[in-house]
């Protein structure tokens, strides 16, 4: 799917975006989310030159994800600042004398250390918005998705979740904790205690 606009359509004053990215559109895989709903894109288009354009918007939506302590689902609000670049495929570099106006009317110029990784394609006098607005989706994605912080994750013996009671299993392993359940950790430390008081007596 894509989200295409002729730049014959761009006034020099830029054109404003508002559009409404259905879930299937952003293609994400599981790891990275679940779009709830639509996933809003506003901000403006400007011309920056003869073979270039610039976008600046906002990109807000929920995501659902999965917590990868208790593995229970849950949802998160997202609001992220979106800027693209849009050239010609035979300019390599655009340059940073070329200005325009921001969707608030601030000077806008584009980096000249700009890499081909961090431009996108004009074909023919058409730009899509659409891989910009995944790409910056995708990398809001944390590496690893809590849905809370103190998330306590699941019993390793019964699978309780422990956000929702103890089960008496054994001690949480958290990031705070011993990887060692504290029950095991005694019952070997009461092991090793009587095996040496058997070869005091036995000496």
């Amino acid at each position: 799917m894509s989200l295409i606009i002729n730049l014959l359509d761009v006034p020099p004053s830029g054109l404003e975006i508002h559009h409404e990215v259905e879930p299937a559109a952003l293609s994400l895989s599981p790891d990275e989310g679940t779009v709830i709903g639509s996933f809003s894109c506003r901000g403006n288009l400007l011309l920056t030159g003869e073979c270039s354009a610039y976008f600046q918007g906002m990109l807000s939506g929920r995501v659902s994800r999965e917590c990868v302590r208790c593995l229970a689902l849950f949802e998160e609000s997202l609001s992220l600042p979106c800027e693209a670049v849009f050239q010609k495929p035979s300019n390599a570099i655009i340059s940073n004398n070329v200005k325009g106006k921001g969707a608030k009317g601030q000077d806008v110029s584009v980096d000249e250390s700009a890499s081909d990784e961090d431009v996108y394609p004009i074909r023919g006098n058409d730009i899509d918005l659409l891989p910009a607005i995944r790409e910056h989706v995708i990398l809001a994605t944390p590496i690893r998705s809590l849905c809370k912080e103190d998330c306590l994750g699941l019993c390793q013996v019964c699978g309780t979740n422990l956000n929702e009671g103890m089960c008496g299993c054994y001690t949480p392993i958290t990031a705070s904790s011993p990887s060692v359940p504290v029950q095991q950790s005694l019952s070997r430390k009461n092991q090793s205690k009587r095996s040496s008081v058997t070869v005091r007596r036995g000496s």
